[in-house]
């Protein structure tokens, strides 16, 4: 299991990888890896390294010490909120899509 500071870097990056609209395959291959490899570093089974936030960093068009700062921001738990507010607002957007058409909005068409 990884250790607390290490946990809220992985989590941080993807949060970030999940605000930029990026799925786990999209971001593989802006970073030039494998997805699995991104699974890994996103569930804190691999360390970060600096060429990792490089990657990141590059992708995402923002700063390394942005990466970091989003990673301690995380302690309290805002991001975390965010990060649940973007899938919450992406599972909203798929339902109102999904939605049946009523026969109003039918006839209205």
């Amino acid at each position: 299991m990884a250790e607390p500071k290490r946990q809220m870097m992985n989590e941080a990056l993807s949060l970030a990888r999940m605000y930029w609209g990026y799925s786990q395959a999209e971001m593989a291959d802006a970073l030039g890896m494998s997805q699995a490899m991104v699974s890994e570093i996103e569930r804190g089974a691999k360390s970060v390294t600096l060429e990792t936030l490089d990657r990141y960093s590059t992708a995402l068009g923002v700063k390394k010490s942005q990466l970091m700062f989003f990673a301690e921001e995380i302690e309290g738990q805002a991001p975390v909120r965010k990060g649940r507010l973007i899938i919450a607002e992406k599972a909203l957007t798929i339902l109102r899509k999904l939605k049946p058409i009523d026969a109003e909005d039918a006839t209205a068409q």
